[in-house]
């Protein structure tokens, strides 16, 4: 399993860079799970903005779908965290939802620095 995310994170960031054609940083890459009994896969990341996952949306969520399918973990909901009072893009989930927080998560902006990409 450690080298399975070793090589996931590396090939996320490459993943990026191409896309964006500039140096994106994955710091880390996290696969959880939470108490309440939500899954799923966190990426924090330097140098992504708004913009970048506005105009590349569709092959972001293409990418993170099949990243979350490769750990079984079914992608309910994918967002974006961003820096409050700025565009920077600092983490990227992507969550297999339990019950409770189906509810809570259904809405664009559940919070003002999370910005759903799909739910």
């Amino acid at each position: 399993m450690k080298n399975k995310i070793l090589k996931d994170r590396d090939e996320i960031e490459k993943f990026f860079i191409k896309l964006l054609g500039r140096e994106i940083f994955i710091s880390e890459m996290d696969v959880f799970a939470s108490r309440c009994g939500c899954v799923g896969i966190m990426i924090s990341v330097r140098g992504l903005f708004i913009d970048d996952v506005e105009i590349f949306k569709e092959k972001i969520l293409n990418k993170l779908e099949e990243l979350a399918k490769s750990y079984n973990i079914n992608a309910d909901w994918i967002f974006v965290r961003v820096l409050p009072g700025s565009d920077d893009v600092i983490n990227i989930g992507v969550r297999e939802l339990c019950d409770v927080c189906k509810g809570e998560y259904k809405f664009k902006k559940p919070r003002p620095d999370l910005i759903s990409l799909k739910f």
